[in-house]
């Protein structure tokens, strides 16, 4: 009979174990605004590479590039709310 217990400490330990190795333990830091001062001035159109950025006034922009884009259009009237759709 102590093939069981063995078992049952085996169980015991993976259940433990099993936190640290799960992806929401490691999740990635949070990413910072974007920084609109290097498209204060853009001497390029804005690319077209989707990250989508939700602005405080609930609209969606398809990438930091428009984002800031309007934001200087705007003259600031909103801000960053989270990355992703609104």
């Amino acid at each position: 009979m102590p093939f069981i217990p063995s078992w049952i400490k085996v169980i015991f330990i993976i259940a433990l174990a099993f936190p640290l190795y799960s992806e929401t333990f490691f999740r990635p830091p949070p990413r910072p605004p974007p920084e609109c001062n290097i498209h204060k001035k853009p001497s390029y159109p804005c690319s077209k590479e989707e990250d989508a950025i939700c602005g405080t006034n609930g609209l969606s922009y398809f990438n930091p590039c428009v984002f800031c884009t309007f934001i200087f259009n705007s003259n600031g009237s909103f801000s960053f709310k989270h990355y992703g759709k609104c």
